[in-house]
């Protein structure tokens, strides 16, 4: 692991504000991985070893604690304030980001009903083209997915054929 912080790595993360969190965690996941502190996402806390511990299991555990430490400390940065202070802190990562999880689990009902109401009311209102409004549909739908919501393709063209204007329709 490099002592060196690559910071474009974490300042790309978009700030987790409440109804970001999968695409938060994504990039996330992604920047810490890129500076090789993905590590304290996949291990569980280690004991720190004791002093007839080998070299190999200290350096592991020096190696845990640094990724560990630092992608506390990102995912700090990169939440808003008032977020920061609904979440208890754990004293390892991976538990914090499970806290953070469980955190917009709850939220993630009112989402969906948003997302969902989003789908089923839209409606093409003439301006730009066809396609584009199917697009974002289909980004809603796939907002949906993340949200273990699916629309199946029948639905999604049944939606899309009902959100165009009568004279789209073909009898």
């Amino acid at each position: 692991m490099s002592d060196k912080v690559n910071t474009t790595s974490y300042n790309s993360i978009e700030i987790l504000t409440g109804s970001n969190y999968l695409k938060w965690k994504e990039e996330l996941e992604i920047s810490l991985g890129l500076m090789d502190y993905d590590i304290d996402l996949k291990w569980d806390a280690l004991k720190e070893p004791t002093a007839d511990a080998t070299a190999d299991v200290k350096r592991k555990y020096e190696r845990w604690e640094k990724a560990n430490m630092m992608g506390t400390l990102i995912m700090l940065k990169t939440m808003t304030p008032s977020l920061r202070g609904s979440i208890p802190r754990s004293d390892c990562a991976k538990d914090f980001l499970v806290a953070i999880g469980q955190k917009f689990k709850e939220s993630d009902k009112g989402e969906k009903g948003v997302q969902l109401n989003k789908f089923t009311e839209i409606k093409y209102d003439g301006r730009g083209c066809v396609r584009a409004h199917i697009m974002n549909m289909a980004d809603i739908a796939n907002k949906l997915k993340g949200l273990n919501m699916t629309i199946d393709d029948d639905m999604m063209v049944h939606f899309a054929l009902n959100s165009l204007p009568k004279e789209f329709k073909t009898s």
